[in-house]
């Protein structure tokens, strides 16, 4: 049987716990996308991105502005959200879907509620942008 000093024991117990919490580390770097984003201030330039007629109440709509694809959803008559069209998994347009904001590349979805990951192999939120409601015209901070 092989008998340690106690420096050969101490030295391989540091290693083990060091191995351990490293461990820990990445496993929750890999798993914390999945956060709930805060509620962006709307600076910025506010620019028109469609009408309350086209995006109803509990409706979501996929809008080009300035260049840019981006994803709305009405949840109630003043409050509007916005996030941007493009998947953190490979970075292909996401577009609507019945429940959530879908990616058609590889079956990524989001929650319309906060852009988090809802399905998939996309790890990270989509971006989230601040978004109002301006009389008949809804709005994105960009």
């Amino acid at each position: 049987m092989e008998q340690f000093t106690a420096h050969q024991t101490g030295r391989r117990a540091v290693l083990g716990g060091s191995l351990a919490v490293g461990t820990g580390v990445v496993l929750t770097a890999c798993g914390g996308g999945n956060k709930t984003q805060p509620v962006p201030e709307p600076t910025g330039t506010p620019t028109k991105a469609t009408t309350t007629a086209d995006l109803k109440v509990g409706a979501s709509a996929s809008v080009a502005v300035q260049g840019n694809n981006y994803l709305l959803w009405r949840k109630d008559e003043n409050t509007v959200y916005a996030y941007t069209a493009v998947c953190t998994h490979q970075g292909c347009t996401v577009g609507l879907g019945k429940t959530d904001f879908k990616c058609p590349c590889h079956g990524s979805e989001f929650s319309h509620e906060d852009g988090s990951r809802v399905a998939g192999p996309a790890k990270k939120p989509l971006t989230r942008y601040a978004a109002a409601i301006d009389g008949t015209d809804v709005m994105i901070y960009l």
